[in-house]
């Protein structure tokens, strides 16, 4: 499930479950259009995401790419999570909000 929210300038996408390659391959799509219909800083929360898989990362990457410097955030991040992203070295996506 895939929530967009918009909060003071800053878009925030809400994902929810497993984040896993048949998911990333049937919703990448929207997301990405999100992504460049953000006008501002965009935030990919995951508060209530169990797993990500190399797929999402990816996504990430992608989101992170298309923003620039300083523009995306990955926020509300379990710690098996966070050490995935830490793991693949994208633990700088990571903010505390």
């Amino acid at each position: 499930m895939l929530e967009t929210c918009v909060s003071e300038g800053t878009t925030r996408l809400v994902f929810e479950g497993s984040l896993d390659t048949d998911w990333c391959d049937e919703n990448d799509g929207e997301v990405l259009e999100a992504v460049e219909q953000s006008d501002g800083p965009l935030e990919f929360d995951l508060e209530q995401v169990d797993f990500v898989s190399s797929s999402f990362l990816r996504l990430c990457l992608r989101a992170s790419n298309r923003l620039g410097p300083g523009q995306f955030h990955v926020v509300n991040v379990e710690p098996m999570i966070r050490r995935v992203f830490k793991i693949a070295g994208l633990d700088m996506m990571l903010t505390d909000a």
